[in-house]
């Protein structure tokens, strides 16, 4: 093999990487930050994680889903950080960890199913409901400055987003639900 087409694979396996990566960052930060119960363990944790990952990425089958082959590494990087600080009385057992371990996976992997539940239940809402959601979630817009441009007080549109919250919440409950095997 030539060194230039070495170059070409290593530099298609870094930009793989990178991407596959950037995709899942959150996710899988997320899923350490259940493990391990202080943020900034958790962040030392994720630079183990990354490195690791990165290290292990030629053994990584492009078949598999990246994010669940990084939650193993993860699991047992949170193990080997566990036991180096063992002494600390506010770490969780190994059983604990383990079944939050299973369980943050399957919330992690239903996410995108939940955010897919969301835009339908948020399509279906008036324009002027998806306004104010979009204001004063995204946009950061005062509840005030949206009133006055709305006509209405401020305490309704309050109420108002609460009301469009929990409905949202109730809409991807069903979604969710109607989904599951009887």
């Amino acid at each position: 093999m030539s060194a230039f087409t070495s170059t070409i694979t290593d530099q298609d396996a870094r930009r793989a990487f990178s991407t596959l990566l950037n995709e899942e960052r959150l996710r899988i930060f997320g899923y350490i930050r259940t493990l391990v119960p202080h943020n900034s363990d958790a962040e030392d944790v994720y630079q183990h994680v990354c490195l690791t990952l990165w290290n292990k990425f030629s053994e990584f089958d492009q078949e598999r889903d990246f994010f669940s082959w990084a939650c193993g590494i993860a699991f047992f990087t949170v193990c080997n950080f566990r036991r180096s600080v063992q002494r600390d009385r506010h770490f969780f057992s190994q059983e604990l960890i383990e079944s939050m371990s299973v369980e943050r996976i399957q919330h992690l992997n239903n996410h995108n199913i939940r955010l897919e539940h969301l835009r339908d239940c948020f399509d279906k809402l008036k324009t002027l409901d998806q306004e104010l959601l979009i204001s004063a979630t995204y946009e950061k817009q005062s509840i005030k400055d949206f009133a006055v441009k709305a006509g209405k007080t401020v305490q309704t549109l309050y109420n108002r987003l609460s009301t469009l919250r929990r409905e949202l919440a109730e809409c991807v409950m069903r979604k969710l639900k109607s989904e599951e095997p009887s």
